[in-house]
């Protein structure tokens, strides 16, 4: 299985335009950011001695400023164009990243999180539509999933990697490996290659877009969107509803993970690096191979499996109480949870014109920080309560993935399955066929 998928990748990868793969590039080097960004910021921010409630409200910020600003960004994407909101995102989240490490209080560090969030609005509403307008039919399930899976797979580098750079800056810098010092050297890395992510953004040639025009429903929605206009609202809004449940559920446990095991388990940052490191790997490979689930079942029916069946590793991981079945379930569930998502993607992208697409992604963007800006905030309240703790938040999460599957296969999977046909149809170059 492997070798086939990866012979399809490298087949599809020469295939893909010259700007889709830079955007890819840049991708890649981010990914390997971020993974070490996100397996030790929670550690720097608690080893500098803040309270969990403090933490809790750093994580929130960032998707509290993108819940307000993703529909202003998905405009203004619009008006400078994709390249030029890509280098601004990249630019804001290098400087914001190196204000995290250098903040000399709370003051400063609020400030930072909100540049970051800032940064992560321009470039979340920016990638989707690039995306689309940067590949062909044809491809463009496997560019979704490539942007992804790519990602994860170089944060195997990134975790695995990362887990020793505290042991290596806490000796050159003669201090403890679990130390504020240790940790804030560790996250000057990321701040470097964030800087080098911009390069391949540099090199991509900006594509003008075609406006569609304007549906008259537009109007309708205009009274309650002024800033834009959709032709669809109502499918908008089925696109939206899944989103919010998901990313509530995983914004009170998932930033938290690597709390959970040290916490849980008596492992090391090297341990804790190795396990990431592996679980990027085999969600990396596993979200590559989701074109070929699409192809066989569809991709809402594709990603209503993946996701119900993560739910039961979910729990194994929270309520199992040894290290190596928690680990095992910990891989399994993030590869199954997370190969559809860039389906998903793909198909929401589809439903709307080009005019849309942009302030679309910003919807969507700002239904997953309405999770992501309130659940960080509220888990870091529950984990300081002692009669609360992680075991409840599992449950919760749990609960919020079924209701938002069952919203998915509700909504989308008859006009899935028509699609799927249409284009069958059209393959075989029988393109006025109803099939309705």
């Amino acid at each position: 299985m492997i070798v086939k998928v990866v012979t399809r990748y490298l087949r599809q990868l020469r295939s893909f335009s010259p700007n889709a793969r830079l955007y890819l590039l840049s991708l890649v080097i981010s990914g390997l950011s971020f993974s070490i960004y996100s397996l030790f910021f929670n550690l720097y921010i608690v080893s500098r001695g803040y309270p969990r409630s403090f933490l809790g409200e750093l994580q929130s910020l960032p998707n509290l400023i993108a819940l307000f600003g993703a529909v202003p960004a998905g405009l203004l994407v619009d008006r400078i164009g994709r390249r030029r909101a890509m280098l601004l995102a990249n630019g804001g989240q290098t400087l914001a990243s190196l204000g995290i490490v250098l903040a000399p209080g709370p003051g400063w560090l609020r400030l930072s999180m909100i540049a970051f969030g800032l940064s992560q609005s321009l470039w979340m509403v920016s990638g989707a539509p690039f995306m689309m307008e940067n590949s062909r039919e044809e491809e463009r399930n496997a560019l979704f999933s490539a942007s992804f899976g790519l990602q994860t797979l170089v944060g195997f580098l990134g975790t695995l990697v990362g887990g020793y750079l505290p042991t290596l800056f806490g000796g050159l810098l003669n201090v403890e490996a679990e130390s504020a010092p240790a940790y804030a050297a560790t996250l000057g890395v990321t701040v470097a290659l964030s800087a080098v992510a911009l390069l391949p953004v540099l090199l991509i040639e900006e594509r003008p877009v075609i406006a569609s025009r304007p549906a008259a429903s537009g109007r309708t929605v205009r009274a309650f969107l002024p800033w834009h206009t959709i032709s669809d609202p109502g499918l908008v809004a089925r696109i939206f509803a899944p989103n919010i449940i998901i990313s509530m559920g995983a914004a009170i446990l998932i930033p938290y993970m690597n709390l959970f095991f040290k916490e849980s388990f008596p492992i090391s940052d090297r341990v804790l690096g190795t396990l990431f490191a592996v679980s990027s790997v085999i969600t990396g490979v596993a979200t590559l191979t989701s074109p070929l689930l699409a192809d066989r079942w569809g991709r809402i029916r594709a990603l209503v499996i993946t996701q119900l069946s993560s739910i039961p590793f979910l729990l194994l991981i929270g309520f199992s109480g040894r290290f190596w079945i928690a680990a095992l379930a910990f891989w399994v569930r993030a590869a199954l949870m997370n190969m559809g998502n860039p389906l998903y993607n793909a198909f929401a992208m589809e439903q709307v014109g080009d005019r849309e697409r942009a302030t679309v992604s910003g919807l969507m963007g700002m239904s997953w920080n309405i999770g992501w800006t309130v659940g960080p905030y509220l888990s870091g309240y529950m984990q300081a309560n002692p009669h609360i703790g992680f075991r409840p938040i599992f449950l919760i999460t749990c609960s919020l993935y079924i209701v938002a599957v069952i919203l998915e296969k509700r909504f989308f999977q008859r006009l899935d399955d028509r699609q799927r046909r249409a284009a069958l149809l059209r393959s075989l170059g029988v393109a006025d066929l109803n099939v309705e």
